[in-house]
């Protein structure tokens, strides 16, 4: 069954004009995600080393993808965020992704990278939220803390499993998206993982986000009938390398 927030930003925790339980920067975090309820969210980003990796180039792709009808983009690195906040004006997801060789943890795993996607105009800023530890033995908890003491930027939590969905929430995070499904030791079927969608809209009050794998618009119907607040796609749209790559391997093959 899908969520209802239809009433969440006028009514959740309101007692005569008064916040209960309720922080105004849950309000906005939960704002960001309104524009992108139902709709498509693309993810620009291009493999390191290629020629299409450049701000210039992330960004008029999704200037592209938004004038097809993209209700947000998700997008990696400060810069291609910058430069595509520039030219779009619907929210765009940022992240940093930054191999460590201390920890597994990639997808913006230092405070300093939420802090500066921020500044560079991410409305949301996504960050894994698995329960591996961060560079220096640091939990997700004591993360979400660091992040917390410095900014009210909305986070989208990254997660492999329910538990760690579960855990995203009770930390206050704003939405969680399938994204490391199959990306951890945790067992998971083949992608896109749309069960683990459908376990987390029946257990968890924020939106969740299905990314991993959707490659067909069967697909993204599909999550989002299982209750998706939206369905992100990245590869099947925006990653001509690896596309190129997929259809040369079969001639080869062949």
């Amino acid at each position: 069954m899908a969520q209802d927030y239809s009433m969440v930003p006028t009514c959740q925790g309101l007692k005569g004009g008064s916040l209960d339980n309720f922080s105004v920067s849950k309000a906005l975090g939960l704002d960001q995600f309104t524009a992108l309820k139902g709709g498509l969210v693309v993810s620009c980003q291009a493999p390191t080393g290629t020629a299409i990796d450049t701000p210039a180039f992330i960004s008029a792709q999704a200037q592209t993808v938004v004038q097809a009808g993209a209700v947000g983009i998700r997008a990696q690195g400060v810069e291609n965020v910058r430069a595509i906040k520039k030219l779009v004006d619907v929210p765009v997801i940022g992240l940093v992704k930054r191999y460590l060789d201390t920890s597994p943890i990639y997808i913006t795993p230092l405070l300093s990278d939420v802090l500066e996607l921020e500044q560079a105009g991410a409305e949301i800023v996504a960050i894994d939220a698995t329960q591996r530890l961060r560079p220096n033995g640091l939990t997700f908890e004591k993360f979400m803390a660091q992040i917390r003491e410095k900014t009210d930027v909305a986070i989208l939590a990254d997660v492999d499993s329910l538990e760690s969905a579960l855990l995203a929430e009770s930390l206050l995070c704003d939405a969680v998206a399938t994204t490391l499904s199959s990306y951890t030791e945790i067992t998971a079927p083949e992608l896109p993982n749309i069960d683990l969608v459908a376990k987390l809209v029946a257990k968890l009050k924020i939106p969740v986000v299905a990314e991993g794998g959707y490659h067909q618009r069967e697909q993204v119907v599909q999550a989002l009938k299982a209750g998706a607040w939206t369905v992100c796609v990245g590869t099947a749209i925006t990653n001509p390398f690896l596309l190129t790559q997929h259809f040369v391997s079969g001639i080869l093959e062949s």
